[in-house]
């Protein structure tokens, strides 16, 4: 599965863009997202099935954020769970066909 060009999030276009190496203050990460130039990164190395699921991760971080939820949008304790989550109950149940 290729990952979209773009996803759209509480009316809000985001580009996504694969990166070969992205860093987060300095330390190698799977994703990143930039609110302000609405762009998630997800990083090209992963396997299909990681640039999916971190894709959601980082999905999650902007729902948050869109939601005005910004004191905990970036709670890795609160997004890698519900991340996880959301990726396994769509795919388990071929829920992305839905739409």
């Amino acid at each position: 599965m290729k990952l979209p060009k773009h996803v759209k999030i509480s009316g809000i276009k985001y580009t996504v863009v694969l990166k070969k190496r992205l860093e987060d203050s300095g330390d190698a990460c799977w994703g990143l997202t930039d609110y302000p130039g609405a762009t998630i990164y997800i990083r090209k190395e992963l396997s299909e099935q990681k640039q999916r699921q971190t894709l959601m991760h980082e999905m999650v971080h902007v729902m948050m954020h869109e939601a005005g939820l910004d004191d905990i949008c970036n709670d890795e304790k609160i997004v890698t769970p519900l991340g996880n989550m959301l990726d396994n109950v769509l795919a388990s149940n071929n829920l992305a066909k839905l739409y």
